[in-house]
């Protein structure tokens, strides 16, 4: 089933935060005059002659994820500018038979990043009543075939699409035993066994799939994607394209749960790791 999409104009994101259902926002970014936040033209000018390592997947296992798995093989690693890589990414493209993906953290970039993810927690927080999480916000840029296989958060979020298109496919919570996930309480519990791309799944070697309801639409430059609390979800990118997923505070029980365990142990591990090397 097609995944509602709303013109943000007009809607209150409370109302939208307490539904509880999965919907896309059509136009949120200018709403919260964000249209031209992290968009390649703008990361190229905060950030351009910053240094950053790149690697290249080989494209029949585009997969990113936290937690390993999914034998995604790296075929080329190599130092570039910032700005060179947004020209490879847009402009140039990537080598064919790869994709290419980078994930920018709070603390990346020279502060460039925590500069883009504060000004979009003023404009959301202008706009809701509801303690956001910036610190585990980011920038993600991928190219065409990137994909995040399916897992799920403990907490709510909007996936801004700031440029390009991908698509995306939910699963409501209820489902979860239907989904082939790991075991629970553990780092890589929010993940699934299930083939990268879900729908690529054989009913032979996951049977319960059938009986799972999918959700599924495509985002736009501009739009946003609301993701309740454990609700699956898979992402590929249509094409190069650039996104922030922006996440709101969940209750005390989600700091203890795997689904935001995982991300904040990789997040200290390397803070540890950027420290010690200095």
């Amino acid at each position: 089933m097609e995944i509602d999409r709303i013109p943000a104009d007009g809607v209150v994101l409370d109302e939208v935060l307490d539904a509880g259902r999965p919907v896309i926002l059509e136009g949120l970014l200018e709403i919260l005059d964000l249209g031209d936040v992290a968009t390649p033209d703008a990361l190229a000018r905060a950030a351009g002659d910053q240094r950053i390592r790149v690697a290249s997947y080989d494209a029949s296992s585009p997969y990113f994820l936290y937690s390993g798995g999914y034998d995604s093989t790296v075929v080329d690693r190599r130092e570039t500018s910032v700005s060179g890589f947004l020209h490879t990414m847009f402009d140039e493209g990537v080598e064919p038979g790869t994709v290419v993906y980078q994930l920018f953290g709070i603390r990346s970039l020279g502060g460039a990043t925590a500069a883009i993810l504060d000004r979009v927690d003023r404009a959301v927080r202008a706009h809701t009543s509801r303690s956001t999480e910036p610190r585990f916000s980011g920038i993600w840029v991928g190219s065409a075939g990137a994909t995040t296989p399916l897992h799920h958060d403990a907490w709510p979020g909007l996936l801004m699409q700031t440029h390009g298109r991908k698509r995306v496919a939910l699963y409501r919570p209820s489902d979860r035993t239907n989904l082939s996930f790991r075991v629970p309480l553990r780092g890589a519990g929010r993940w699934s066994d299930l083939p990268g791309r879900s729908g690529d799944a054989s009913p032979e070697d996951f049977p319960r799939l059938r009986h799972a309801d999918r959700h599924v639409g495509e985002l736009r430059t501009g739009d946003a994607l609301y993701i309740p609390p454990f609700w699956a979800h898979e992402m590929e990118a249509v094409e190069a394209n650039v996104s922030i997923p922006f996440r709101f505070a969940g209750g005390v029980s989600t700091y203890f749960n795997p689904g935001f365990l995982r991300p904040a142990s990789e997040m200290l591990r390397k803070q540890v790791d950027a420290v010690a090397a200095r």
